[in-house]
Order: structure tokens, then sequence, then C-alpha cells
């Protein structure tokens, strides 16, 4: 066919024919190539191609919502470039019902609802509006949806017919007071491209949904996962559990206003529970997290925050406390889920979100005494200032929920940072025979430079050893930033290591206007923040500096072409910190594949380095300057090639610029 619509630029020919003989065969690939290289065209035109000859459809998932625009752009590019097979060309954006259901974008309480209660909410208001008894008709986007068909028949066509991006085609339900989620899933029915967020694949309820509106074997789908470096932290937290102090508050609260039932033939009320409950993660995260001494007074540790519990420590204690057995405790879960979804049922006809705390700790529960520990580590995590301890299950092995890969016709995992590929492979449990390939950079070679310095380091031992380092650091920080009238951000390893210089002053040192990304920040203020300082750039200024943090949303979700970014300054080696979660990976991965040190600290650091400085190239046009300050740097030489050793940081880079 030939779908391809631009002209090739420097490995897209051979990733597109690599693609082509991989799907052909029903295998998987693995591959790496810089940001701005078109991965997202080259992947779509080639597994596009063989999905209509050959009647397969393309899941292609994202970690965001705002990543699946782009796909959808380039499809449109696809089709205009292809009248003779216009009408097969046909793809839809899917989110979730948070952002689909019309009565959650209207009512911020249901906004915040979890993807089970709103399901639950949306059956209620669908079943209301079927019957249309009473007054309340139920939701009445569902209700047009089934009674206006000339309306739904026109936004189908008018969808097939301009391929819009999710938020287009919910802006248009909208408008027109038809569910976009019910007509969406009449039109994932005829697509041969279905977008949608990780969640719909890998969360199984959800995929199972997703399956059946599809209608077709698991077989007939190819699988895409963009930006897959985001794909085993994503699973680990999807497979992961966690009761806190302030979820058993909130269950205190919903007991006492909902009748407080009893539990153990009324020996204790499930407010009394919960409160017992809370004693006793008190108790662990004092025992195991700030340790106790002889005399019991607690002494906490400098920095330490997590600490792995004993397999059976949180039950044992239970039992010990309340004088029951394994089985009665079992049978308290289920009551506390009962009791749950009593309280869901009385919410649902109050007409609000069908939540219940009560029954999220029995499901709790049931997960935790039931977990497989062989991919788990029970931990105690100390949060909140102290004020909200919590208990975690937490999935070491992100292959607990991939498996759902090997059923794909063929699968392609793409990403502009992704090496070492054999890591990934491993990580989520695919073949050894899968294809794994790292394209070179498609831009010249000389439009970059990364330098690093040796008198500077942020290791915390060194650090603590040499009171000069974090005012060298500065210096280093401050310099640039003065020096170069160009846009320029300066990456921290953490917001923590970032308040310390601005708190030491180092505001004051900039001559320049200086934008800040502030922890916890609002997605509305941090756009307001990136949109003035990439305006900066273009006014008659001495352009500005930006403060991030790398691994956040500035470093690796955001584009900043030609003049909005020249100058890229990461502050130290962003290692991950040394938690008792961090070391039970490395453990895992040590024990499994013998490469725990390797694939669970440089790795994901190397990964956090290139996201940042991948900021800086877009296309062939852009040029751009990184600088590491610290000295370990030439540890990651294997994943950055050009990177060279600056005696003379403030000359090397002019140097740069100049030419």
């Amino acid at each position: 066919m030939g779908l391809f619509p631009y002209d090739y630029r420097r490995n897209q020919e051979v990733i597109i024919q690599t693609i082509k003989n991989i799907v052909s065969e029903g295998k998987d690939f693995v591959f790496e190539s810089g940001t701005g290289s078109g991965k997202t065209i080259c992947v779509l035109a080639s597994t596009l191609e063989y999905a209509l000859e050959n009647n397969k459809k393309i899941i292609y998932t994202t970690r965001t919502n705002a990543q699946q625009r782009q796909v959808i752009v380039e499809l449109r590019e696809i089709r205009a470039k292809n009248k003779d097979h216009e009408e097969r060309i046909f793809g839809v954006g899917i989110q979730g019902r948070a952002n689909m259901c019309i009565l959650a974008r209207r009512n911020p309480e249901f906004a915040k609802g979890s993807a089970e209660e709103l399901s639950k909410l949306c059956a209620n208001e669908k079943k209301k509006a079927r019957t249309k008894k009473g007054k309340d008709k139920g939701c009445i986007f569902f209700r047009n949806f089934i009674e206006d068909k000339e309306k739904v028949d026109k936004i189908i066509d008018w969808t097939k017919s301009n391929l819009l991006t999710a938020e287009e085609f919910i802006e248009n339900c909208e408008k027109k007071k038809v569910c976009p989620y019910e007509v969406n899933k009449v039109l994932i029915r005829e697509a041969t491209l279905v977008v949608a967020p990780y969640v719909y694949v890998f969360d199984p309820i959800i995929r199972n949904m997703l399956f059946d509106w599809l209608s077709v074997s698991e077989n007939d789908m190819i699988l895409i996962v963009d930006e897959a470096h985001n794909l085993s932290d994503y699973i680990r937290d999807l497979f992961s559990a966690q009761l806190s102090s302030y979820m058993l508050n909130s269950c205190v609260l919903e007991a006492e206003k909902f009748g407080d039932p009893s539990l153990l033939d009324g020996r204790i009320t499930v407010s009394g529970f919960c409160k017992l409950l809370n004693e006793i993660i008190f108790g662990i995260r004092d025992t195991y997290v700030y340790g106790l001494l002889e005399s019991s007074i607690i002494r906490k540790p400098v920095d330490k925050t997590d600490a792995f519990i004993p397999s059976h420590e949180f039950e044992t204690e239970i039992l010990s406390r309340l004088g029951v057995t394994s089985k009665t405790l079992h049978d308290i879960i289920s009551d506390l889920i009962a009791y749950g979804e009593k309280i869901q049922e009385y919410r649902q006809k109050e007409d609000k979100l069908p939540r219940s705390y009560i029954h999220k700790i029995g499901c709790f529960f049931e997960f935790w005494v039931n977990l497989e520990m062989e991919q788990y580590a029970k931990l105690v995590v100390d949060s909140g200032g102290g004020k909200n301890p919590r208990i975690e299950a937490f999935c070491l092995d992100p292959s607990v929920g991939t498996g759902i890969i090997r059923e794909f016709f063929s699968s392609i995992h793409m990403s502009g940072t992704l090496e070492p590929l054999e890591e990934y492979r491993d990580s989520i449990g695919l073949s050894m025979d899968t294809e794994l390939v790292a394209y070179p950079s498609p831009f010249p070679v000389g439009n970059r430079r990364v330098f690093f310095v040796n008198d500077v380091t942020t290791k915390y031992e060194e650090v603590a050893k040499d009171k000069k380092m974090v005012s060298r650091m500065k210096h280093h920080i401050t310099d640039i930033c003065n020096s170069f009238p160009r846009n320029t951000i300066v990456f921290f390893p953490s917001y923590e290591v970032m308040y310390n210089f601005l708190d030491k002053g180092i505001r004051n040192d900039i001559s320049r206007c200086l934008y800040v990304e502030e922890q916890g920040m609002l997605q509305s203020e941090l756009m307001g923040i990136v949109s003035d300082f990439k305006e900066s750039s273009s006014k008659k200024t001495d352009g500005a500096a930006l403060f991030s943090v790398i691994g956040g949303r500035i470093s690796e979700g955001l584009d900043f072409p030609a003049e909005e970014l020249e100058i890229a300054v990461i502050v130290g080696i962003p290692y991950p910190k040394p938690t008792a979660r961090q070391r039970g990976l490395q453990q895992y991965y040590d024990i499994k594949f013998r490469k725990g040190w390797e694939y669970t600290v440089v790795a994901p650091t190397a990964r956090k380095i290139l996201q940042s400085i991948g900021r800086l190239i877009r296309d062939e046009n852009d040029r751009g300057v990184a600088v590491i300050l610290d000295r370990r740097a030439p540890r990651f030489k294997r994943y950055l090639h050009d990177m060279k050793v600056s005696k003379n940081l403030l000359e090397d880079i002019s140097s740069f610029i100049d030419r």
C-alpha cells in the first residue's frame, strides 16, 4: 500500500521495513529512536498497512491522554495522502469515564471517582433512563443516545469523516447532548485503530470490557506501546495496594455516619476495628521505620521513610489483639465488603458517587492475605510528615500484569529512551527472541554538545564531607544562567534538592527572569509558567531560566523547539533513593536476572538523564548544549557517546553557541 505520507528521513525506511517483517511473522519488537525521529508515523504506517490487508485491529496505548492527540493527527495525514483507502483508514481515541462521562465532567465529586465507582454510577443512570419511571429519568445523555438514532448516526458519520481526537469527539457529543462513551463503543467496532491509555489493556476488568466492544480475538490485534519506558513502573503501581491512616480515618467517619455495624457478634464495631488497625499501623511504623530502643524511646533515623515488614506481621497483630483465628479474620473481611456494598447502594440511591471506604478496606484485606509473596514486598511507609503512615503490598515484578501481551498477534514497544533494551524485555516478560534495536539519532551530531564537570557531585557522602560542594554547584548554575541570553532549564534530582538551593538564595543570584516548577502545582499553573518561559525566547530580552525536576512533567512530556530551549543543566546524577522499596527491587532483579544494579539503578537513572537532555533537540534544525554537574557522569558514557569533560565550562558553552 505504501501508506507513509511524508518524505523519508534517516532511519525511517529501515524502521518501517523492520516492523513490517516482524508483524508479518507475528513476533514482538522493542526499539529506541530519539525524540522527534518520527516513531509514531513509522509504526502507524507499517502496522496499519498490515492490519488493513489482513483484517487485524491495532490497539495503540499511551501513558497519558495528552499523547493520544499526536496519533490521530498522524492518522489524518495518512488518510489525506491515501485517498484510495480513505474509508478504510479509520481510528478512534478512547479515554476513561472521568473524561468521557459528561456527568462526571460537570460534577466535581463524580470526576474524582474511580473506574469502578463511575461504572456503577453509569449502570444505575442507564437503568433509570431505560425504565423512565418517576421524576428521575436517569442520564439525559444516555437517554438521547438510545432514543435519538438519527442524531447518533450523524455524530458517527461526522466523526468517521473528520477523524476526531478524543477531546474533539467528546466536545462534539457534549454539544449534541449525547453520551460520548456510548457512541465511542459503536465506533470502536468499526475502527481499525483504537488509541487508548495503558489501563484499557493492562487492567484486567477494563481490558475485558474493551475487547468485548472490539468483538475480535486477541490474536487478531496488534499492540503498540508508546513511551514504553513508563510501562514497568505503571504496572507496578497498578498491581500494588496500600492502606493508609487517612483512609482508616475516612472509614471511621463513614461507619459512624451509616450506623457503625458490629463485627464478631458485637464485640467490636466497624469504627472500633478501623481505629485498632490505625493503632497497629502506627506501631509497625514506629518499630520498623523509626526503630525502638530498649527504653522504648523512639529514635527516627535520618531520611528513612520505609521498611520491610514480615509477611504476616500485620494480620498476626490483628489476630493477637482481637483473640481470633485466621478463619474469623476472613469472616471479618467478608463482612466489611458486604457492609461497604450496602453503603455504595445507599449512596447511589441518593444520586451520589457510590463510594465506600469500608468496601475498599475489605478489598485491600482480601488482596493482602492472599498475596503471592514471590513477586511482592510488604512495606510500612512513613508519609504525611509522620501523620499518615501506611502499609503497602508493592509489586516487584511488572510481568504479573503483562502476560496479556503474549496473547496479541504481535506487539511493538517504542520510546526515545529505552536502553538497555534487554532490561525492558526481561522486566515485562517478553520472549528471548524479541527483536531489539536502538537506532541512532537522525539529527546532525554537531547540533548537540554534552559536557560534564569534575569538581562537583550530589553524592551524599561527598557533599557532607566537602562543605564548599553546594556553593561550587550553585556557582556553576548561576554562571550559566547569567552568562548566556538563551532559554535555560535547570533540572534538579528532586524537589528537596531544588528547594535547598532556593533556600540558600540562588534566586537572588540569577539576574534573569526565573520560573520555578513547584511541587504539587496544578497542570494549568504549570502550563502557564511553561508558556511564559517559552515566550521569553521570542521577546527582546535575555531569555529566561526555569527550575524543574528530573522525571517530572516538564522533563518527560513537553516539547521546546528551536530557541524555546537551548541550554539544559542536569544537577547531579538522579539515582533512586536507597529506600526499602528500591532495595527490594534490586534484590528481586538480582535473584531473577543477576542484574539488580543495572536494571533497577543504572537503567532508570540513564533514562531520566536522557529524557531531560532530549528536550533540547526535537528536529534537524534545533541546537542545544547540556551540562551535567556531577563527576560521576562518565558512568553513563554508553548512553551519551558524545559526552566530554569540560575544564572551562563557560568557555566551552560559549564556543559551541558562537559556532
